[in-house]
């Protein structure tokens, strides 16, 4: 009877993966969390100088817009129509 053998390359393939997980973790989740703007007090500072946003005039054209459904009437519980059934010949 033939064992079944691990081969070494899948071994190797399974330490790949879980390193490029964690690779992949550490740049889209660790490093932006840690990375800062330098002085978060600027920004604070120019928020607060600033006024209130402008008003935005917009204007909606056509005034009204009509939608109009079209349905068949059909009905769901209704007699269905089975095909005549053919005698046989013969």
């Amino acid at each position: 009877m033939n064992r079944y053998q691990t081969s070494t390359p899948s071994v190797v393939f399974g330490l790949a993966a879980i390193a490029l997980t964690a690779l992949t973790l550490g740049l889209a989740v660790v490093v932006p969390a840690t990375m800062s703007s330098g002085a978060p007090e600027a920004a604070t500072v120019l928020a607060t100088e600033s006024g209130p946003p402008a008003a935005t005039e917009v204007r909606i054209v056509p005034g009204s817009i009509e939608v109009v459904g079209v349905r068949e009437s059909t009905v769901a519980g209704g007699a269905a129509t089975l095909p005549a059934k053919r005698k046989r010949q013969g």
